[in-house]
């Protein structure tokens, strides 16, 4: 009797160990821009700031081990909220991929839900698809000039897609700086206030937005 009862306390014990959640391992993305450097100019306002951010995969090596389930990002860069994963406690990964802008599967899927529904103000058309970033605002000269930038594109050679890779490891936290003023002294050098639709400039200015987007490690903060 006393046998079957010790039996009958391991296979509970079993049960409810297959029961209980995995634990998880967290990596955690700050967001920020360099707005706040034209700030100290006074010469630059930004009223709005908004960014896809998509299709997160987290690598070790070059083995995929892990995918964002969550397949698009809205962000609001002027007050954005950390973008957290949480990744099963056994997996080892040392770099993320993702992407700025919505992919042309996504453009070309129909109506969508959540933070790819055309209602967020992220939406041309079907023939032209999102937007994966605007920013808009106002430059302080002698005179207030308005700017608005729409940069997206999803066909052909006017695919404005960016794809952005960083190192990082499990249980930390990163700040992820999107630096918009190179994009912005473009513009204002050549006196452009206004880009609204697919086009080649609009894919060189993507890159150039990708190409000064870093990755720091935050030093000395728990994931607690």
């Amino acid at each position: 009797m006393y046998f079957k009862k010790l039996i009958l306390l391991f296979l509970y014990c079993v049960a409810i160990y297959r029961e209980a959640p995995a634990q998880s391992q967290k990596t955690t993305f700050f967001l920020q821009t360099d707005f706040d450097q034209l700030y100290l100019k006074d010469s630059v306002k930004i009223s709005k700031c908004a960014i896809y951010l998509t299709n997160f995969k987290f690598y070790n090596q070059a083995q995929l081990v892990f995918v964002d389930t969550i397949k698009a990002h809205l962000v609001d860069l002027l007050d954005p909220n950390p973008i957290q994963f949480n990744i099963a406690a056994n997996l080892v990964y040392n770099r993320v991929v993702f992407n700025i802008g919505v992919d042309s599967n996504t453009n070309v899927a129909g109506i969508l839900t959540g933070d790819l529904d055309p209602r967020k103000g992220m939406y041309w058309a079907w023939q032209s698809g999102y937007i994966n970033f605007k920013l808009e605002g106002i430059l302080n000269t002698k005179v207030q000039q308005p700017f608005q930038y729409h940069i997206g594109g999803y066909s052909g050679n006017l695919n404005a897609i960016q794809t952005n890779s960083f190192e990082v490891y499990p249980n930390n936290k990163y700040t992820l700086s999107f630096n918009f003023m190179p994009m912005l002294q473009y513009f204002f050098a050549q006196k452009q206030f206004e880009l609204m639709s697919p086009q080649l400039k609009a894919v060189q200015l993507a890159k150039l937005l990708s190409e000064n987007t870093t990755c720091t490690k935050v030093q000395n903060l728990s994931n607690e």
